[in-house]
This record gives C-alpha cells, sequence and structure tokens, in this order.
C-alpha cells in the first residue's frame, strides 16, 4: 500500500457512530440539525471515496486507469462539497440574518465554479492526472484546488471575525476549533504526511465537537430562546417606534404635534445657555388664515386640505424637518437650530412665494401669517411669545387688507 489508511478508516467508522448516535439521541429537525445530518452523510461518501482511491493507486495494476481517474475526480468533488457544508454550518451559527443569503450565496457561486473545474480536470489534468501507466500524478493547479477547499473554511473564520461582538466566548471557541481542526490536518498532509490519509480523520474530530456542542437538545433549546428573544426584541423595538410616532406625529398634516414640541420646548430651556454658545436658535410660527370661513362656507375638507398645504409647504421648504410642528389646529411652528440668519431668511422667502404659488392654484383664499425670531439673551419661553406677537400683528394686518374674510 502506498497510503496509510488506517486513521481514515478509524475516522469513518467513527463518523458512522456519531451519524447514528445522532439520529437516536437528537431526533430534532431544525434547518442546523437537518444540515447536521447532511454533513455527516457527505463526509462518509467523501472517507469512501478517499480509502476507495488509495486502494485503486496502490493496486493499479488491478485497477483500470479510468476507475482511478473516475474514483478520485469523485473524491475531491465530495470533499469540496464537505468544505463548503462545513463552512455554511459555521455560518449559520454565526451570521446575522440580514448578511446570511448574500454570503452563502457567495460560496455557493465559489463551489460551483470549483465542481466544474474538477469535472473538467478529468479530460485536461491541471489538478492531478493519471499517467498511462496508471499512475497518480500531482498537477499544476493541485495546491490551488486544496486552497480553494481551506478557502470555505477561511470564509467562516472571516464572518466569525467580522461579528465577534455579537458573539459568545463558546462559539468562538468552537469555531476556532472547527477552523484548526480542518485547516491543519490538510496542511500537514500536503506538506508533511503525503502518504498518510489524515484530512478526514480531522473531519471526524469536527464532527463529534459539534455533536456534543451546537446538536444537544440544551444548545438548540438555548438557540431557540435566544432567537424568539431577538425577535421579541424586534418586534418591541417596531412597536416603540409605531408608539413613538402615534404619540409625537401629527396625522393630518404628518408633521411632529404639540406633545413633540413641548418637549421639544423644555429640553431647549434645559440646554439653552449651552446651545446658544455654538449655534444660532431661531423661532418661526405660522398661522393658516381664513380657516372659520372654509369651514363654515366651503365645508371642513377645505379647511382640512388648507392644513395639509401648509405642512407640505412647510416640509418643501425648510432645512430642519425634524424640527417642524403643527401645534394647533391651524397653527405652525419651526424651531431651526444651527442655520445662519440669511440662510434661514432664504427659506422663509421661498416659504412666502410658495404660500403666494397655491394661493393661485386653489380656488379658495390660501395665505398665511407668520413672522421669525432670532433667540438672544431671553428665555425660549420668552422668545416663543415675542414671535407669536409678531405673527399674530401680521395677522392683522392680513384681516385690514381682506375685511370680507375677516368678518366671516
Amino acid at each position: 500500500m502506498i497510503y496509510d489508511v488506517e486513521y481514515e478508516i478509524a475516522a469513518q467508522i467513527f463518523v458512522l457512530f456519531i451519524f447514528v448516535y445522532s439520529c437516536i439521541n437528537y431526533p430534532m429537525r431544525s434547518r442546523k440539525n437537518i444540515l447536521f445530518r447532511i454533513m455527516s452523510i457527505i463526509l462518509i461518501v467523501t472517507q469512501s471515496f478517499d480509502i476507495l482511491s488509495a486502494y485503486v493507486i496502490s493496486y493499479k495494476d488491478i485497477f483500470p486507469r479510468t476507475v482511478n481517474i473516475l474514483v478520485n475526480t469523485a473524491y475531491f468533488f465530495c470533499g469540496t462539497i464537505l468544505c463548503y457544508m462545513l463552512g455554511a454550518y459555521i455560518d449559520y451559527h454565526i451570521i446575522p440574518e440580514n448578511g446570511k443569503k448574500l454570503f452563502l450565496r457567495t460560496k455557493l457561486v465559489l463551489l460551483i465554479s470549483e465542481e466544474i473545474a474538477i469535472a473538467a480536470n478529468a479530460y485536461f489534468g491541471f489538478f492531478f492526472y493519471i499517467t498511462e501507466d496508471n499512475i497518480y500524478t500531482h498537477g499544476d493547479w493541485f495546491y490551488v484546488m486544496h486552497f480553494v477547499s481551506i478557502l470555505f473554511i477561511v470564509m467562516a473564520g472571516i464572518s466569525m471575525f467580522v461579528n465577534i461582538r455579537l458573539l459568545g466566548k463558546a462559539q468562538i471557541l468552537y469555531g476556532s476549533i472547527i477552523i484548526s481542526l480542518y485547516v491543519l490536518p490538510i496542511v500537514f498532509q500536503v506538506l508533511f504526511f503525503k502518504n498518510v490519509l489524515i484530512i478526514m480523520f480531522g473531519a471526524s474530530l469536527i464532527m463529534l465537537v459539534t455533536l456534543f456542542s451546537l446538536e444537544t437538545p440544551d444548545y438548540i433549546k438555548l438557540q431557540t430562546t435566544l432567537e424568539e428573544l431577538e425577535k421579541t426584541e424586534a418586534e418591541l423595538e417596531k412597536l416603540n417606534i409605531e408608539y413613538y410616532k402615534l404619540a409625537h406625529y401629527d396625522q393630518m398634516s404628518e408633521l411632529l404635534n404639540r406633545t413633540a414640541y413641548e418637549e421639544m420646548i423644555s429640553d431647549l430651556e434645559a440646554n439653552l445657555p449651552k446651545i446658544r454658545e455654538e449655534k444660532m436658535i431661531i423661532i418661526f410660527m405660522a398661522d393658516l388664515n381664513y380657516l372659520k370661513y372654509l369651514n363654515d362656507n366651503l365645508g371642513h375638507n377645505s379647511g382640512d386640505e388648507a392644513i395639509r398645504n401648509v405642512a407640505l409647504i412647510i416640509k418643501e421648504t425648510f432645512s430642519d424637518k425634524e424640527n417642524c410642528y403643527r401645534i394647533g389646529g391651524d397653527e405652525f411652528c419651526i424651531i431651526s437650530i444651527g442655520n445662519k440668519q440669511a440662510e434661514f431668511e432664504k427659506m422663509y422667502q421661498k416659504f412666502m412665494d410658495k404660500v403666494a404659488e397655491k394661493n393661485e392654484e386653489v380656488d379658495y383664499p390660501f395665505s398665511v401669517a407668520s413672522a421669525y425670531y432670532v433667540v438672544k439673551d431671553e428665555s425660549i419661553y420668552d422668545a416663543i411669545q415675542i414671535v407669536d406677537n409678531m405673527m399674530y400683528e401680521n395677522k392683522e394686518l392680513i384681516k385690514k387688507n381682506h375685511p370680507h374674510f375677516a368678518r366671516t
């Protein structure tokens, strides 16, 4: 015998025992469990071809050259699938769900490419070839084939490193052991023990570690519980966002509501000295004119439409969209933090121009009384009172110019 196959035969018996033991004692049916079963079967098949290839190569006078080619091709074909499955198994335990599909698809493309190359090797012999004398010989790309197989495991190690903050110590230890038990036997056999089959022996040890760590019922229950907790946390976060929107946003205008406005004012007042040192604070207030006229004469739908139009113009005009509020039936407020006065004046003028344009488009009177004020040394509440008074002076002026609507 050219090759020493005792380790390989022992490993195959070992994996058969692991497979039967897992089926009897751990009859779970999750995706990870099924992946473990498939991986065990592929390992047994790969070991069978590895042992058979050792006999075919050793007894070349008994076995035809064609058998030699087919058996070795089958071994490398199954071995590559095994490496892919092992890497995929690690990924299912490590990679977050949102990145899992893309990563596994990338590996699948690599697997298909490698398998096509192995199949083509039977004709071209760039990985290995069988001479006319029926002698197994390494090709020029022999080590490339092993490199690609190792790459599946290395990629699993990379994914483990990238997501290391999400992993527990047990997962990191398990992943490190698996990678070591697979990569090291390949390196040792290829470089140092070329006539001793130890690669699949390392794989069988991996299956043992996996069986009594990730495949036990206790671990599965723990994983299931953690996954359920993560799902519950995600649902709670989603509900919290929805509740926040319901509590802080006005449904009609889709701007922030009075509750959000009062919270903002309170926080702003508490931190006003520090904020005022670093940034300019400008308060803008607007009040829709003729709302009572619209509701009484044209119906509440027209009044609602006018309110939505003001809100839309505000959203299209001002950069501080996170600080735009509907604080009453027809009252709006914007708290600008950080904009320079010249920049804000441009937005303000744009707002007034859009209001004038909208008045030309709709078939009802549409105008807005407005004013803004740059906060100086006064409190935020005093500044709001100042701009509120300025706005109502503007409103009174509009009423004088349109007495018909004012009386109505």
